[in-house]
């Protein structure tokens, strides 16, 4: 808008000053050989105009509107393209705690509230009319592989935490086990990545973490369902029977649509003792081990616990019990054993 509007101003600079030497050409023509009407004048026939010091501030003014709208487009054209909004919303928080302050640090951060309003009112019309640009967003699958199960990770806080600060900027840290994690459950499943990120952000993450190209599939922002204000994964869109399809978030909002397929974790925030992804490798492995018919039911039977945990403690119980069908004496000759 601003981009426009200086250049508005321009075009009608010119025209003012093309048409004020015109005229000036037209007074002076109509005056040659007139000494009285030259000496009117006071400069030898020619008029004042915008060649004078009126001219040169209209030039600045005009050139400070362009070059000023060129400056704040490009400003607010880099976060667009490099940030999304939860990230500009860190970025504001963080600038404004007193030790993370920088000359102009207030400017700068009320410009930033500023465009953070409007760039989400902005996103949140546009949004409206968002779906996923296909209901098939898998290729299907082949006809001896029907009996494939599909693991589908989140990245963010899942596999990933990517942090900002003041004196370093962002930094993207992974998870505890996740590169062992993904090794061994592409052994037993089909994998696939399901961000709300963009691909430039989302590609040069995983391509480090996963440089053999263990996930199959990545399916990013503009795959995801625009529920109430967040960016959903709908599982049915996948092109995959989804009592074979387990999603593993530590996002409520990303399961919002399918909850009785999400395999829910602990968001990660840098802990160094997180174990979560390497406890969950039993469970999934069972899962598979076993044919459940719907993995939904399997989820059903863990609500409300933490999976890991809560697998670790039946199959605890399953060793005990076995162990005591072992020990226990069965009939005459047990019994005599003793």
């Amino acid at each position: 808008m601003l981009l426009r509007a200086a250049q508005a101003w321009r075009t009608a600079q010119r025209s003012v000053v093309t048409h004020s030497r015109s005229n000036v050409r037209a007074f002076s023509e109509s005056s040659t050989g007139s000494p009285s009407t030259s000496a009117a004048t006071g400069n030898g026939g020619a008029a004042p105009g915008l060649d004078g010091p009126a001219g040169r501030v209209f030039s600045v003014l005009g050139n400070t509107l362009f070059f000023g709208a060129l400056a704040a487009g490009g400003f607010f054209g880099y976060y667009t393209y490099r940030y999304n909004t939860d990230q500009i919303g860190t970025m504001i928080d963080e600038t404004q705690k007193e030790e993370n302050s920088f000359p102009g640090s207030q400017v700068w951060s009320q410009v930033m509230k500023w465009y953070l309003e409007k760039r989400r009112d902005m996103e949140s019309e546009v949004k409206k009319y968002s779906d996923p640009p296909s209901d098939r967003l898998l290729p299907d699958l082949p006809p001896h592989a029907s009996h494939v199960r599909t693991l589908v990770l989140d990245l963010d806080d899942t596999l990933i935490h990517s942090d900002w600060t003041r004196g370093r900027g962002w930094r993207t840290f992974k998870r505890p086990g996740a590169e062992e994690f993904l090794r061994h459950m592409a052994q037993y499943y089909e994998l696939v990545v399901y961000t709300n990120q963009l691909p430039t952000y989302a590609d040069p993450i995983l391509d480090r973490l996963d440089p053999n190209r263990l996930v199959q599939f990545r399916l990013y922002k503009d795959s995801t369902q625009y529920v109430d204000g967040k960016h959903v994964r709908d599982l049915s869109k996948l092109n995959r029977d989804l009592g074979r399809v387990l999603l593993v978030s530590a996002k409520p909002e990303a399961y919002a649509l399918q909850p009785e397929n999400a395999v829910k974790v602990r968001p990660w925030k840098l802990e160094t003792e997180d174990t979560c992804l390497l406890d969950l490798i039993p469970f999934l492995e069972a899962v598979y081990r076993t044919n459940v018919p719907d993995v939904r039911a399997v989820v059903r039977s863990y609500e409300g616990q933490d999976i890991p945990t809560a697998f670790r403690e039946r199959m605890q119980r399953v060793a005990e019990q076995q162990r005591q069908k072992v020990q226990k004496p069965k009939g005459l000759f047990g019994s005599l054993s003793r």
